[in-house]
């Protein structure tokens, strides 16, 4: 995880597999473990998903030239950090949105654990995926971007609650996955270092920091499908979990989940 690059941009040690199309890069690096496991760390990256993934199974829309549709793949040393994994790869996305386009960082912010706003609004999506595969552990952050959507892109449902890097720049600029890829890359293995070296107080500071928009207000939380959860956003704790506040002023640590903004 080293960050001296190639002539593309990308870490040296990285190896890139760019994929004419694909059914999901997080399902393709899961399916080609034993060919990939040795080449490792890897990014997969496919400028069409035909079943895109987020959370819950739900479906991420993957239109081709609009958005970067990107898995990374790497060995984790540190198990008791998985809780991080996703703010860190948040973290990423947000300091790439700044370096592709300049859009002040008080814009965008992480709705914990796994999505990037911008003004409210969803830009990017993150799903890690965790597998044991002894004696090493595979980790695989799948991460999708809305870079080139304008609003007729978005199907209704979505409209006013998504946007992209093209709409929050306010420019008639077309983003490049060639170029936004590279800047992803530099800065997840920038924050995987981070977490391998046991800089975890850093990582939770820039979590709440990155969780402006969401502290001290109330908020509603899905702990699963059919157990909604009212109270005051607190911020993350110290191992990466949601605080929780309670109308009674009692705190609780949920370490997975959904937020519904209100």
């Amino acid at each position: 995880m080293k960050a001296n690059t190639n002539g593309k941009g990308y870490p040296c040690n990285l190896e890139v597999i760019t994929l004419e199309e694909c059914d999901s890069t997080n399902t393709y690096l899961k399916r080609n473990y034993d060919q990939v496991k040795d080449k490792l760390p890897v990014l997969v990256t496919s400028p069409l998903q035909t079943a895109g993934r987020g959370r819950e199974q739900r479906t991420w829309l993957s239109s081709r030239g609009k958005g970067l549709y990107s898995s990374f793949g790497f060995n984790l040393a540190a198990r008791q950090y998985l809780n991080m994994l996703p703010l860190i790869s948040g973290f990423s996305v947000i300091e790439t949105l700044q370096a592709a386009s300049g859009i002040s960082n008080m814009e965008l912010g992480i709705k914990w654990p796994n999505d990037v706003l911008y003004q409210g609004k969803k830009i990017a999506g993150i799903l890690i995926e965790n597998i044991i595969m002894e004696p090493q552990l595979f980790c695989i952050a799948g991460i999708g971007i809305n870079l080139n959507h304008t609003k007729d892109d978005f199907p209704e449902e979505l409209a006013e609650r998504a946007t992209s890097l093209k709409m929050a720049a306010g420019s008639d600029r077309e983003y490049a996955v060639e170029e936004v890829n590279p800047l992803l890359a530099r800065f997840l293995f920038k924050w995987l270092e981070k977490l391998e070296a046991g800089e975890q107080k850093e990582i939770i500071r820039t979590a709440n920091r990155y969780s402006h928009f969401l502290m001290d207000k109330p908020i509603s939380f899905h702990q699963t499908r059919d157990r909604l959860i009212s109270g005051i956003f607190k911020g993350i704790n110290h191992d990466g979990g949601l605080i929780l506040e309670s109308n009674e002023g009692n705190k609780a640590i949920y370490y997975s989940g959904e937020i519904l903004c209100h």
